[in-house]
């Protein structure tokens, strides 16, 4: 039985990063896939949307019932690890992106829930630290 869903219901953040938008999310159903497969990076586990497409693929994931929201204040979803040290369970599986900065591995989150997690593993909130925003 096929479910309904009325348009945005279920939010997915998305992070402009270097021109391009970035999201994680599982999409259920084929047909969502199908249509934004062309955008999905299977090496970084992520979909990568060029600014051209963007409003269009929006519109799309909107008549199915996924609101895509473009986060501002990055930083706010960001955590630091020192390299070269134990890192959170969830931190590769829960980003976005990683950027190295002075001995230090920042982390992208794709919410709120999994930079709780990542913090409550050892993970430090940017917003904590001394670095700028790498993203």
């Amino acid at each position: 039985m096929n479910s309904f869903h009325r348009a945005g219901d279920e939010r997915v953040n998305v992070f402009e990063v270097d021109g391009v938008y970035l999201f994680k999310h599982y999409f259920d159903g084929e047909d969502v896939f199908d249509r934004l497969k062309s955008y999905y990076n299977n090496q970084q586990y992520r979909f990568e949307v060029p600014r051209d497409d963007f409003e269009t693929l929006r519109s799309f994931l909107s008549d199915q019932g996924y609101g895509l929201t473009v986060v501002d204040a990055t930083e706010e979803f960001a955590v630091v690890v020192k390299k070269y040290t134990s890192h959170p369970e969830n931190i590769f599986k829960e980003s976005v992106i990683r950027r190295s900065v002075n001995g230090y591995n920042c982390f992208l989150m794709k919410d709120q829930d999994a930079v709780e997690q990542a913090v409550n593993e050892g993970a430090v909130p940017l917003t904590k630290t001394k670095f700028e925003n790498p993203f």
